[in-house]
């Protein structure tokens, strides 16, 4: 028994088991909010909540005696404390706005002091971003079977789950509803399929093939077209810029004819398919109209709630309360410096995972890639939550930095 507790110290102390548990933090809340939504446990907090703070400690408890203390380079660090500023902006203009927030808000600059004071070897970055993806595809598998038995929310029965629109996908699924799975909504459930997907097709082979499966699972059942814009720029990325293509001589001009033949096939598919990207043209269009009534600081949450409820009763009228998009969703609600951020955000974590190609090859640009295009299409994350996205490119940007990569 002394020896087991003695190793088991000894792990806290050499690894960072601390990351391992911070990045598995968002599906594990997901999970407890999927499993009784909306109903208080204890406090008045759902069991999400609770799960959130509860990782959230627990994981700064196993940072007290992680010994290793690795200098994380500046650009990372740069990345950390842009996502603090944003954090505590967004924070303040809810606060200003008479807006509420939940209090999982407050996991978000622990886990980045944590990750700024004691980073993680590139070992141990590595377990994290695999501890976020396997928990996320195991809430996903879990859900399935516990929603059919009536356990917790059917995923089929999701607020957007519709009627099966894809042809063959209903044949496949017996005309299936769309799944929201424990994501509440088939906008949400899609993309966590494509993340799946773009980050196993970076692994070794005995991760890449669960997690790819479950990611196309997701995908095939969720039928969400939106999420298939940010797979194809992933996997397009890790295909570029992947070994077989920078070895060849002719690699520039490989990249430079791919990139044009998709840009090409964008806009045709924009002019013949859909020119309004599934209504989304429309909404953004409002919602720059809404932003220019208060261009600077924005609309708050307050503005954007008088605002559906402005057009609540115009007959045939479908009003939705965020931009399907995180950029412009930010510039909207809470105006320019939220946006700014935001901008600052994508352009050094696109930078860091430039860098730390020839040394840890595309999977970090990839991952970076599709966050920040899945939250071009759809308001899938914002800096006040330790959401999925969140960890999964703060995990790129610490993947690609260049710390100890001898640990790889």
């Amino acid at each position: 028994m002394a020896s087991a507790v003695t190793s088991t110290l000894n792990l806290f102390r050499v690894r960072a088991v601390y990351s391992w548990i911070a990045f598995a933090t968002p599906p594990i809340s997901i999970f407890g909010h999927a499993l009784a939504p909306g109903q208080a446990v204890y406090k008045g907090q759902d069991l999400g909540v609770w799960a959130a703070l509860v990782c959230t400690l627990a994981a700064a408890l196993a940072w007290l005696p992680y010994a290793r203390t690795p200098r994380l380079p500046a650009l990372p660090t740069a990345f950390l404390v842009t996502v603090a500023v944003a954090w505590a902006v967004e924070v303040a203009r809810f606060q200003a706005d008479g807006s509420l927030f939940n209090v999982t808000a407050f996991c978000v600059p622990v886990i980045v002091i944590l990750l700024v004071t004691k980073p993680p070897s590139a070992a141990d970055i590595v377990g994290a971003g695999l501890a976020l993806m396997y928990s996320l595809a195991l809430v996903a598998i879990v859900s399935i079977p516990l929603g059919a038995l009536g356990w917790m929310p059917n995923g089929f029965d999701a607020s957007d789950s519709a009627l099966c629109r894809t042809p063959i996908i209903c044949d496949l699924t017996g005309g299936l509803d769309r799944w929201g799975g424990p994501f509440g909504s088939v906008n949400y459930s899609a993309p966590i399929g494509g993340l799946l997907i773009v980050f196993g097709a970076a692994q070794r082979r005995r991760h890449a093939w669960f997690l790819i499966a479950t990611g196309c699972g997701i995908l095939v059942l969720s039928q969400g077209r939106s999420a298939l814009f940010a797979l194809l720029i992933g996997l397009t990325v890790l295909l570029l810029w992947g070994a077989r293509v920078t070895a060849s001589r002719h690699a520039a001009a490989i990249r430079a004819a791919a990139l044009s033949a998709l840009g090409v096939g964008f806009m045709l598919y924009l002019v013949f398919i859909d020119p309004t990207l599934n209504g989304r043209t429309g909404i953004w269009g409002d919602f720059l109209a809404l932003w220019r009534s208060a261009p600077l600081v924005g609309v708050g949450d307050s503005g954007i709630r008088a605002y559906v409820e402005s057009r609540a009763g115009v007959a045939g009228l479908v009003t939705v309360d965020h931009a399907h998009s995180v950029f412009l969703d930010m510039l909207v609600r809470w105006g320019v410096p939220l946006a700014a951020l935001t901008l600052v955000i994508y352009a050094v974590a696109v930078t860091v995972a430039i860098r730390g190609l020839k040394a840890v090859g595309p999977g970090p640009l990839a991952v970076a890639s599709f966050v920040i295009a899945a939250g071009f299409v759809e308001t899938i994350y914002s800096w006040v939550y330790w959401t999925v996205y969140l960890a999964a490119l703060t995990w790129a940007v610490i993947r690609a930095a260049p710390h100890e990569r001898q640990a790889t």
